[in-house]
C-alpha cells in the first residue's frame, strides 16, 4: 500500500488560530487576550485580531472573565455525530453489498489529494489484495478516487489535479493528465467508475457518488474482486447495479440526518 506522504505546508495564521482554540479547550474557562498571549508566547496584537477574527466566524464568543469556545464549535461536533450515525448505519448496506457481489464493500472520502477507505465489509471469500482502512490511495488507481473527484464543481477537479499525484500502480494504471480528465469526464457522465487491474493486477473495482442534500458527492461506495468479474460484461452489469442501489439507498441516510464530509 502506497500513502500520500506529501510535505505539511505551515500556514502560520492558521496555525496561531487553531493553537488558540486548542489551548481554550484544553483550559475549560473564559481566557482574556493577555492571557492567551503569554500562554501560547505570541504578540498581544496578534492573539487579539486572531480572537476576533474567530469570534467573528462563531469560534469564541467573549463572556465573564474572557473569551470561550463558541457556538461553532458546537455546531462541528453534532454535525460530526451526524456522521458518525449515517456511516454506523451505512454498515448494514455494505453488508449486503458484499453478500449480494461475493466481493469486499467499501466506503469511500477523499482526504488530502488521495481517497481513504472509512468501512469496508468482507464476502465469504475476499481477494487478498485489499487497501487498509484509512490508507490513503492515489486517486487514479480507485474508482472510489475516480467517482469522487470526477464529481467535484469544475475549478476544485482542476486545483485538485494539479495536486494529485497520478503514479503507475500498474502497466494500466492512468499516469497521463490528459488522458485521466477525459476518463473523469466518462464517469461523471454514466455515474460510476471501474478500475480494471489499476491499482494492482488480477483485481478490479467499480464505485458509485453517496451524494448529500445538495447534490454534491461527499463518499463513494465501491466494491472489489476478482478481475474475471469485471471482464464477464453480463456479470459487470449486475455488479454495477447493486453498487448504483447500495450508493441511492446510503444517499438517502445522509440526506436524511443532514450529514455531510468537508472534501
Amino acid at each position: 500500500m502506497r500513502s500520500d506522504a506529501r510535505k505539511v505546508t505551515v500556514i502560520p495564521a492558521l496555525e496561531k488560530a487553531l493553537d488558540i482554540l486548542e489551548f481554550l479547550a484544553s483550559e475549560g474557562k473564559p481566557m482574556t487576550v493577555k492571557e492567551i498571549a503569554q500562554a501560547l508566547s505570541i504578540p498581544m496584537v496578534t492573539a487579539y485580531r486572531t480572537v476576533n477574527y474567530l469570534c467573528s466566524r462563531g469560534y469564541l464568543c467573549e463572556g465573564r472573565g474572557g473569551y470561550m469556545l463558541g457556538d461553532q464549535i458546537s455546531r462541528l461536533a453534532r454535525q460530526m455525530d451526524r456522521q458518525a450515525d449515517w456511516v454506523a448505519e451505512a454498515s448494514a448496506i455494505l453488508r449486503r453489498l458484499a453478500l449480494q457481489s461475493e466481493q469486499t464493500a467499501q466506503l469511500g472520502i477523499l482526504r488530502g489529494f488521495g481517497v481513504t477507505y472509512i468501512d469496508q465489509r468482507m464476502p465469504p471469500h475476499p481477494v487478498s489484495i485489499i487497501a487498509a482502512l484509512r490508507t490513503i490511495l492515489p486517486i487514479n488507481v480507485s474508482a472510489s478516487g475516480k467517482v469522487l473527484v470526477a464529481n467535484l464543481p469544475p475549478e476544485e477537479r482542476e486545483y485538485f489535479l494539479q495536486h494529485a499525484q497520478l503514479p503507475a500502480q500498474t502497466e494500466n494504471s492512468l499516469t497521463d493528465l490528459n488522458e485521466f480528465r477525459a476518463e473523469l469526464d466518462r464517469v461523471r457522465e454514466q455515474g460510476y467508475a471501474l478500475d480494471f487491474e489499476e491499482y494492482a493486477r488480477g483485481i478490479g473495482c467499480v464505485a458509485a457518488p453517496i451524494r448529500d442534500a445538495n447534490g454534491h458527492a461527499v463518499a463513494a461506495v465501491g466494491i472489489t474482486g476478482h478481475i474475471a468479474d469485471y471482464l464477464d460484461s453480463e456479470r459487470l452489469a449486475r455488479l454495477i447495479s447493486y453498487v448504483q442501489q447500495a450508493a441511492q439507498e446510503i444517499s438517502t441516510l445522509v440526506q436524511e440526518r443532514g450529514a455531510s464530509f468537508t472534501l
